[in-house]
Parts: structure tokens; sequence; C-alpha cells
């Protein structure tokens, strides 16, 4: 089956013509292929005619688009709603941001006048609770995150959660959201129960355990999806026995944090079976062992179908291997960190035979892995769209990559940080070597952080990707302007780029990546040495869609004049970094 770009391709066009006619296709059909384009793809189908603005605002596409407001476009926004009402369905968004905001009239009117299609709302160094009251009625998730502290002046937060009837999602786990705030929502939680919550992600430490417990215990017949970040090992085990007795629909459970192998055990031995467990986080858990491995991977060996043990140091083959009794369902698999893991068990595991189901895989920092191990794997694992071997050095070589190019035709993500026994030659391919990186036609992110044999050659003749968004090439030290030229020209819809510690970067450089990636949302040039106050001129004179910079580590720079700059020249640049 053709894809679009496929379709688009083919289309013939006489030497008169000035207009391509696209395929006749129902509204399903062209709604179906625009769910496949990021957000800055969807905004020029809407541009391109009447009918396809149409469709690319229905309510299964307009998810995917998010309003962020901050100081810089909070007084814009605000004028258009009293002067231009008809231009406001067009700011309408069930995804809004708040950003750096505090209470303020300005804020007010729009959230009066864009609150009632707002289903998710993030606050982000906003501590404007006192706000969201009865201007939220289809509310249904609310996350938390950079609240450090509340308003200024202002010793309350008078957020009640019961007027957002639809309510069924709170992310309050940052570590960045003060203590005061979490304690507030979880009484208000408790205060007048919300009937709809089936999504809750908490914090655990030894102050607020009880409370925690309560809410917990108040939610446990409603809530679907529950993530408990650990920061303190609990203490009253017998109550926790009993609360995850009460749990009947849970289908996510994540357990992030040390919290002791006795805990640990009580609350998964207890959680009744009848909860068809679909994706178990249990990173950093670090007392998690092969035999209690065993027990969750038979307890729900018909429905789980992802997993994180990331960083869970004490697993071995013996548990790895039993990963086969979840080979039909399993999709997503963390091993990153599990050292003791061999590729023997992981042979076993996942990999015995062909192995369709499987997608994400990260077996970062496994330093194990053999190259012979990535042969069979690429060639059993043939639906891969996820792939992250950082640090495998062993295992990772031009050959093994020869296999994954030839295999993995699936990828869309890659990451090969810090393989160092890759080159160009692997890359690119050669006459033994005949698959290269540029076979991979769905790339959409690729990292080779680390990878100090990659040079401009790579540049100039693999990375040709007119799909990729994000590459990621530090420290790899033999990249140069001649290879930043043919790197804006293979992979113009970058929308990400990071090449740290390139010392062979100059401003001229800098100007290439502006004026040749017009996609450009994120740049990271930090401890490129050379470059000087001049890039600094390119970013305000040429960039347009830059929303993020990183400049760390450069001498040359006269930080305090470049934030005051950017700040009064580029306000839309949200994040800098110096």
């Amino acid at each position: 089956m053709n894809t679009l770009p496929d379709i688009l391709t083919t289309l013939s066009m006489d030497d008169d013509e000035e207009e391509i006619i696209l395929p006749v296709l129902p509204n399903e059909v062209w709604i179906n292929i625009f769910t496949y384009l990021p957000f800055g793809d969807l905004q020029q189908a809407n541009a391109v005619c009447k009918h396809w603005c149409e469709l690319t605002r229905v309510p299964m596409l307009r998810r995917k688009s998010k309003l962020v407001i901050t100081p810089y476009n909070l007084l814009d926004i605000c004028k258009i709603i009293k002067c231009q009402i008809q231009f406001c369905k067009y700011l309408s968004c069930e995804s809004v941001e708040l950003r750096d905001l505090e209470v303020q009239e300005n804020l007010a009117i729009v959230l009066e006048y864009l609150g009632s299609s707002i289903r998710q709302l993030k606050l982000n160094k906003s501590p404007v609770f006192s706000l969201l009251n009865d201007h939220l009625p289809i509310l249904e998730e609310l996350i938390l995150t950079h609240l450090p502290r509340i308003q200024n002046g202002n010793n309350t937060i008078s957020a009640d959660l019961y007027k957002f009837p639809n309510l069924k999602s709170i992310h309050m786990s940052c570590a960045n959201v003060t203590y005061y705030i979490k304690i507030h929502l979880l009484l208000n939680l408790t205060l007048v129960p919300c009937k709809n919550i089936e999504r809750l992600s908490l914090e655990l430490n030894s102050d607020q355990e009880d409370l925690v417990m309560y809410t917990l215990d108040l939610y446990a017949h409603s809530l679907r999806h529950l993530e408990i970040i650990i920061r303190t090992k609990p203490s009253t085990i017998i109550k926790w026995q009993e609360i995850f007795k009460k749990f009947i629909q849970l289908k996510v459970l994540k357990i992030a944090g040390n919290c002791g192998y006795k805990w640990l055990k009580v609350a998964l031995e207890n959680l009744p079976k009848e909860n068809q467990l679909e994706k178990i986080d249990l990173n950093g858990c670090l007392e998690l062992n092969d035999d209690f491995m065993k027990y969750i991977l038979n307890k729900w060996s018909h429905s789980i179908e992802s997993l994180d043990l990331m960083v869970c140091h004490c697993l071995t083959d013996e548990s790895i291997k039993q990963l086969k009794l979840v080979k039909k369902k399993l999709y997503n698999l963390n091993l990153a960190y599990c050292c003791r893991v061999t590729t023997q068990g992981l042979l076993q595991g996942i990999a015995e035979n062909a192995n369709n189901k499987i997608q994400n895989l990260n077996l970062s920092h496994i330093t194990s892995l053999t190259e012979e191990f990535i042969f069979l794997l690429a060639e059993r694992l043939p639906n891969l769209t996820s792939l992250n071997l950082e640090n495998c050095r062993e295992a990772v070589t031009d050959k093994s990559l020869n296999f994954i190019f030839c295999h993995l035709g699936h990828l869309r993500h890659l990451c090969l940080n810090d393989c160092v026994r890759i080159t160009d030659d692997g890359l690119i391919g050669t006459e033994t070597l005949t698959s290269a990186v540029s076979d991979l036609k769905r790339l959409e992110t690729l990292s080779l952080r680390g990878c100090r044999n990659v040079s401009n050659k790579s540049l100039l003749n693999a990375l040709k990707f007119q799909q990729l968004r994000k590459l990621t090439l530090g420290y790899c030290y033999k990249v140069s302007s001649s290879g930043i030229e043919g790197l804006v020209e293979y992979c113009p819809a970058l929308e990400e780029l990071t090449i740290t510690s390139c010392f062979m970067i100059s401003d001229d450089c800098v100007l290439q990546i502006i004026l040749g990636l017009p996609r450009l949302r994120k740049l990271n040039v930090s401890n490129c040495v050379n470059l000087t106050m001049r890039s600094i001129d390119y970013v305000m004179t040429y960039c347009k869609t830059l929303r993020e910079l990183c400049m760390n580590g450069i001498d040359a720079l006269e930080v305090e004049q470049v934030q005051q700059k950017l700040l009064k020249q580029k306000p839309q640049i949200l994040k800098v970094e110096l």
C-alpha cells in the first residue's frame, strides 16, 4: 500500500498546470492519514485548502494541538478575545499549558473565553489555582509541574476539584511541586471525593504517607492508572496490604524508586489478580529479585503488554528467561542498566525465535551484549520501532549495524550513544556492508552522541532523511561546517538538533543551521567553544521557529547581555540556557 508521500510523488502533472490534483479519498481515510502527522506538519496540512482545514480540526486531531500561554503572548491572546471574537475558535484547544504565569486579570479573561473547551491543563510554574474554578467545565486531566512556591502574598490554594465534574486524572508527583500544594490537593480529594477519578500520580514520603493511603483507599474502586513515586521507604506495611486488596480495575501500575522488597512484595501479592495489569513500571526498584519477578510474570502472564525494569540491578537471566510467558502480548520492554542480564537470557526470553509483537526495546548500558546477539536480535524482532543500545560498545559495530539497517525497516527511533566502534563506513555502507542507515526510511529520531569516529563523511553521504525530526551528535569531534552544510540539505525536517562539544563548529555553522532548518524548535550547541556573539546575532536576525536554545560553556558569550537581548527581541524562545 502506498503512503501519502508515495501517492503525491507519483501524481502526474503537465508542464502548463499550476496545481496538483490530489486523489479523491473518503474523509475518514484522510483523517486516518493525518493522525500520523506531527503537529508541525498538521498545521501545514491545515493551510492547503478549505477541505483539509476542516478535516484537521476534527476532535481526533485537535487533541494533537496544544496552546501554550506565557507572559509573552498572554496580552496578544487577550486582545484577540476582546477585539476579534470571531478568531477565538482558532485559539480553542483541548490541551493548554500555562507557563510562568501568576494570577492576573488578562489570564482570567482568557480562561473565561477558552476554558469551556479545555480537557487537559498543565500548570508549569503557574500557581494560578484561584482562576480555575467555574471556567473549566469539561476538564479531564490536571498536570502540575515546577511549582516550587505559591503565588506571592497568597497563602491559600483555592482550586476546588469537585467543581470539575469530568476530572479523571491528576499528576502531582513532580519533585519540583511544593509540599504545601500537594498536601492541599490531597486534602481536597478526600473532603469532597471526585467520582470519576481514574488516574493518580502521587509522591510518597514519610510526612504524607497516611494522607496518601487514605486518598488511595477512597479511590481504589475507580482507579485504572496509579503512579507512586517513592521518596522514602513506606513504614506501615499492614495498612498498605489492606489498601492494595481493594483495587479492582488497575490497568497501569508504576512504582518508581527504592520502595524496599518487603513493601513491594506485600503490594503486588495483595493486588487481586482480576486487576488485568497491562503496564508495569518498577523503574528503580533496586531490591526486585528473580523470584518475585517470576511471580509477577506468572500472575499477569495473560495481560502484561509493557514492562519497565530500568535499574533493577538484582535481575539475572533466571527471571529474564521467563519473559517468554508474556511474549504474545509484550510490545514494550525497558531493561536499561540491568547489568547482570546476558545475551543468553535475552534470547531465551524475547528472541528464541521470531517475535513479531515487541516494538520498543531498551537495552542501554548492558555491556555484556555481543555482536552475534545483535545479528539474531535484528533477524528475530522485525517489527521494532524503537531501539536503544546506548553504551553497548562491544555489541554495536559496523557489521552489527548492517544487520539492523537490513532487517529493522520499521525503526522510527534509534539510540546509539557512546557506541565508539561505529565508523562512517558502518553508517554509509560499503561493498561488504551493503545496508546503510539511510535504508531506515521511517526514522524520526537518531542519537549518535559520543560516536567519536563519525565525521562529515556521514553527514554528507549517510544521513539523508526527509522525515528525521531529532538528531543528536554530541562529542562528534570530527564534525565541522562542511558536514553541517550536508545535514541541512538532506534533513530539512529537523525540529531538534544537538551538537554539543563539537569543537570545529563555528558561527557560520550556526548560520547554516538557522537558515537551512525552517522547522527547528530546539538547538543545543553547548561547549562548542569557538562560538561567539555572532551566533546570538544570527539567532536574533533569522530565527522564527526556535523555542529552546542551549549554549552552555561558551566563554565568548556575555551571559547577562545575551539574556536581555533574547528577552527583549525574541520572547518566543521560551527556554534559554547559557
